[in-house]
């Protein structure tokens, strides 16, 4: 199986000063992003934000850390917890901070990171666009996104059908409801309108879902 990009994490290590000696945090972040509930929140998913990362890297003030940032974002997953954003920013300020990083740039990492709760605007420029391709998955061709939503069924297995369905449909309103699912112009342009079509799609499934049609 696939796993994450060792090469990659090596040559960020040397760019941020930092060396993770025997590779630790690597092996760890690799081992999170394996656990067995992750259908959706794993290191498939992680390898498509690098995708999408390097493509857009030039639009970065900062790319190392938005890097960073992505590497840790979902590092910390369990659905029965509200705070895996915090924990894992709290990882990656740690890992920082005994690395000996500047506290300024664990500090940014950890602020990107908490951003991707989605929950409020993005306070930089820089962790706009982490959140931006983290919701990347939002805006892909249909069938793709209808395997998304089957997955992030199959990661709340535990929760009931009718509960299920009406926070997922407050979630995937509260996304249409705003002035856009995307806070850059640039992946706005590219992927605003499929998620929304994508999303009113699934409305309209849960909808029915909930009425029992």
């Amino acid at each position: 199986m696939q796993g994450l990009d060792h090469t990659r994490w090596q040559r960020l290590m040397q760019r941020i000063g930092a060396a993770d000696v025997g590779d630790q945090v690597f092996n760890a972040l690799q081992a999170a992003y394996a656990e067995r509930h992750r259908y959706y929140h794993n290191q498939t998913h992680l390898r498509g934000c690098f995708k999408l990362f390097d493509a857009v890297r030039g639009h970065f003030q900062r790319p190392d850390e938005g890097e960073l940032a992505l590497w840790f974002h979902d590092a910390v997953y369990r659905t029965r917890s509200a705070n895996n954003e915090a924990e894992s920013a709290a990882w990656a300020r740690r890992f920082l901070e005994d690395e000996s990083v500047d506290l300024p740039i664990a500090e940014r990492v950890a602020q990107m990171i908490l951003a991707t709760k989605h929950d409020e605007p993005a306070p930089t420029a820089d962790a706009a666009l982490v959140c931006d391709i983290d919701l990347a998955i939002l805006g892909v061709p249909p069938e793709v996104y209808d395997d998304f939503e089957h997955r992030v069924r199959r990661e709340y297995w535990w929760v009931p059908e009718h509960t299920f369905v009406s926070k997922r449909l407050e979630i995937l309103e509260r996304f249409l409801e705003g002035a856009g699912i995307y806070q850059t112009e640039l992946l706005s342009a590219l992927l605003e309108d499929s998620a929304r079509a994508n999303l009113s799609r699934w409305v309209g499934i849960l909808g029915r879902r909930r009425s029992g049609s």
